[in-house]
């Protein structure tokens, strides 16, 4: 009877342990995607000063964020969100608005990417 309980108890944490991962990737994609459309909105009306602004405040929950999903996450999908995270740097500096919106398009994709990723579903699984 105790190596069932034993069991039983080991499911129940890995499925709950699973549960909250994906919960906390799920919010912090969405603080993510959140944070990136004020940006995206600064720089549709090319106010310049707050999409850098903006910027910064966003590199900064980036630099809090990457840490935990660096240890849930594929690198090859956080390398890419940091490349795209340079050039949008890059474009707004130059105030290339054309370029930074397309940056931030990716950047939004792929951050709501991650957790669909990560999920159980069908299409992760087969």
């Amino acid at each position: 009877m105790k190596p069932l309980i034993i069991i039983i108890s080991l499911v129940v944490l890995i499925v709950a342990g699973g549960a909250i991962t994906l919960y906390a990737l799920n919010s912090e994609s969405q603080r993510l995607d959140d944070s990136l459309s004020v940006i995206e909105e600064a720089i549709e009306n090319q106010n310049w000063d707050n999409a850098s602004k903006d910027l910064k405040k966003f590199h900064s929950k980036w630099d809090k964020t990457s840490p935990l999903w660096s240890m849930l996450v594929d690198h090859y999908e956080i390398d890419n969100i940091e490349l795209l995270l340079s050039q949008l740097a890059s474009y707004v500096k130059n105030k290339n608005k054309n370029d930074a919106l397309t940056s931030i398009s990716s950047l939004k994709t792929l951050i709501k990417h991650i957790p669909d990723k990560e999920s159980l579903n069908p299409k992760n699984i087969l």
